[in-house]
């Protein structure tokens, strides 16, 4: 499976949103969520071995690592027309900040659906009364105009997307897991993402926060990772990243500033653990002014 690892499709940032109008893209898996809506045209796409036909109005949702592509049409008819599409690629992490305590999508593809999970093609039937088509147009405006507070925004409009997602699934049968250990890691008193969340400048312990839960460390961090798709240090490394690319984009402070309001123990700190996340430097992020 790693040799279908597609390096080149990897994000420096949570989320992108464009169009397209290619019809082939070999097989390949990443790490991150993908979604298209077609527009016009047709599409043929195959994903962890069952096929798809796309009409416009359909939309299709790639999971994190499901091996996908989209190959030629096996006739040459009307079908074969050029495609038009929009697409969103997004961290699914970005969902955990604006829903905190809904079911994440890498955790409800490994529920008590395992033997029969939901279809990945949403025919444009059932996505008629929702706004879906001008929800990925919302997106790509945002994206491309970067105005104030644009970030916030497309998370915000992507939760919707993935609602309507959950709503057919749901009328579709599929049922989120009663199993799940969230419930450990939130409760009304509370919930270890928004700690987090609300602490991510200070030094946050994860030893507390499993003592916090009523768990042992090695359980919480096991726990953890099984709920998330990655570890506690992970997932606080990422929410002080995503805070840093706001003081990036919408400041001219320091990176010695930034990375002490963000929770870095200095700038060189801030500096790798950057570009670990982003594949590019704070620096290379605000020249971008925030481009995907």
């Amino acid at each position: 499976m790693d040799e279908l690892f597609e390096y080149s499709d990897s994000m420096n940032a949570p989320f992108q949103a464009f169009t397209g109008n290619w019809k082939t893209v070999k097989p390949h898996w990443h790490y991150f969520t993908e979604m298209i809506y077609l527009v016009s045209g047709s599409l043929y796409a195959e994903v962890e071995g069952r096929k798809y036909t796309m009409n416009p109005g359909d939309l299709i949702i790639f999971h994190p690592k499901q091996i996908h592509s989209f190959l030629d049409y096996p006739v040459k008819d009307a079908a074969n027309q050029s495609a038009y599409f929009y697409a969103i690629k997004f961290d699914d992490m970005i969902l955990s900040n604006t829903t905190p305590g809904s079911p994440k999508l890498p955790k409800l593809l490994n529920s008590d659906n395992q033997n029969n999970p939901p279809s990945n093609l949403l025919l444009a039937d059932e996505l008629k009364y929702d706004a879906v088509k001008l929800f990925f147009e919302n997106c790509i405006w945002e994206v491309n105009h970067k105005e104030f507070g644009y970030d916030i925004k497309v998370a915000s409009t992507i939760s919707l997307i993935i609602t309507t997602v959950f709503r057919i699934w749901l009328k579709h049968g599929f049922k989120f897991s009663t199993k799940s250990t969230f419930d450990q890691f939130s409760s009304k008193d509370f919930s270890v993402l928004e700690y987090i969340d609300a602490h991510s400048s200070e030094n946050i312990n994860i030893e507390d926060l499993a003592s916090k839960c009523g768990m042992c460390y090695s359980n919480f961090a096991k726990q953890f990772k099984n709920q998330y798709g990655r570890t506690c240090k992970e997932y606080i490394e990422f929410i002080r990243i995503c805070k840093a690319d706001t003081l990036l984009l919408y400041t001219d402070k320091t990176l010695d500033y930034i990375s002490q309001e963000t929770g870095f123990t200095d700038a060189s700190h801030f500096i790798r653990t950057y570009k670990k996340i982003r594949g590019i430097t704070p620096k290379q992020r605000r020249t971008q002014k925030g481009g995907f």
